[in-house]
């Protein structure tokens, strides 16, 4: 029972580990970026550091598009960090707001490319 106590204290206290779901909208039009409903899972791997699994789900499915690692800063309430894909680097930027997070993805010229919004399950 104490074990229980502690194990949900613990969850409790780490705002950002669990999973999150929501949408990630493409902001640059025409491209080949889609419009997506997305699930997130962000592990906590230590220093302030998280391991984000993202997920788009397409007819039900849930198809894994890749994993992250991103920096939380509890003073601003922000997780952030860059990811390296086929098209170069992006900044991921999200804001926590109580079960929410609201953030950006910007390409490395500054160009917007995706609004995020997710909330925690």
């Amino acid at each position: 029972m104490i074990a229980a106590a502690f194990l949900l204290a613990a969850a409790t206290t780490d705002p950002i580990s669990g999973t999150w779901e929501g949408t990630s909208l493409c902001q640059v039009r025409p491209s080949p970026c889609h419009d997506e409903h997305v699930i997130y899972r962000f592990i906590q791997s230590g220093g302030g550091r998280y391991k984000l699994d993202a997920y788009k789900v397409v007819n039900g499915q849930e198809l894994f598009m890749g994993a992250m690692d991103l920096a939380f800063e509890s003073a601003r309430n922000e997780l952030h960090g860059t990811i390296t894909g086929r098209r170069g680097s992006s900044e991921i930027q999200l804001m926590l707001k109580s079960n929410h997070l609201s953030g950006r993805m910007t390409l490395s010229d500054g160009t917007l490319f995706r609004l995020i919004e997710v909330t925690r399950h």
